[in-house]
Order: structure tokens, then sequence, then C-alpha cells
């Protein structure tokens, strides 16, 4: 299912993708706060035996694999047309998309640097896009409620699971 300029909402798999990585995000944040630690025990020639160590890898890759399917969607599919607006509200939410999926690739490559490679300074990089990603993701929630309730134009219905735009 092609999503052009004149539908309103995205496609089904695309919804999924954005919450499913949405949802992956948030998980591999939660469980983060063993990770430098098991990093440390790691780089150190140990073995790690913290839960998140076990998970917050796999996760991870599966985060970049799920964007690049979401990138690849996103190019090919298309995306629904903005709501009218002014002109510089739509070229940030263009950058600020561009930002997120950027950001969301480079996290999960800069842990693999970190973890798969051993780069310790690729650890450091990898905390750094973590919080980037959190402020991008803090203004994305933002402005779509901005949307929402404020412009009232329903914009969120885009990307809700067989959500009606009326």
């Amino acid at each position: 299912m092609s999503v052009s300029a004149t539908q309103s909402r995205y496609g089904t798999v695309q919804i999924l993708l954005h919450w499913l990585i949405a949802a992956l995000f948030a998980t591999n944040f939660l469980i983060s706060d063993d990770m430098g630690r098991a990093l440390r025990i790691k780089l150190q020639g140990g073995v790690p035996d913290q839960f998140a160590a076990l998970v917050h890898p796999p996760v991870g890759l599966a985060i970049l694999a799920l964007m690049v399917l979401r990138i690849g969607l996103r190019w090919w599919l298309g995306a629904p047309a903005l709501p009218a607006g002014p002109a510089l509200m739509n070229r940030l939410a263009h950058w600020g998309h561009l930002a997120l999926y950027a950001v969301l690739l480079a996290v999960p490559l800069s842990g693999m640097a970190a973890w798969g490679a051993g780069i310790a300074g690729a650890g450091d990089v990898h905390e750094i896009m973590v919080n980037l990603a959190l402020l991008l993701v803090a203004g994305h929630v933002g402005a779509a409620l901005f949307h929402q309730f404020v412009l009232k134009d329903n914009l969120m219905a885009r990307m809700r699971p067989g959500g009606n735009t009326r």
C-alpha cells in the first residue's frame, strides 16, 4: 500500500515500525544503567553477567534493523502530506525527522562499535547519541501534542493504528 500526499495516514507496516522502535528504544533506555559497568568489565577481558548486558545489545541490533527498514519504507512509500501551516513549521518537521532518523541509526552503530568492536571511546559517543535521541524524541512528542491539542489538526491520527482521521 503506497502512501501518497493525498492519503491522510501512514501504512500499517510504517505505523507498526514506528511504535515498535519507540518501545524497543524505551526498553533499552530503561535497562541501560548497568551497561557502562558491563562494558568496562568486557573491555578488561571479563564476562559481564548483568541482565542488561544480555538484553541491551540484541535490542539495539533490532532497533538498527528496524530503522533501516523504516527508512527504506519511508523512501519507497512516502509519507502523508503535512497539514497546512507555516513553511517554517514544515521545514522544522522535515529536519526534525531527518535528525531523529540519523540519531536512531547512530545510537546502535556507536553501541556496536563499543560493545562489538571494543572501542572504548565509542561508549561515550553512544551515551551522547542516546541523550541527543532523548531530546529529539521529546521534541517529536511535544510537536505531536502541540498539533493535537493546540492546533487541533488531528495530526496524531496519521500514526495511530487503525486511526480514523476524522
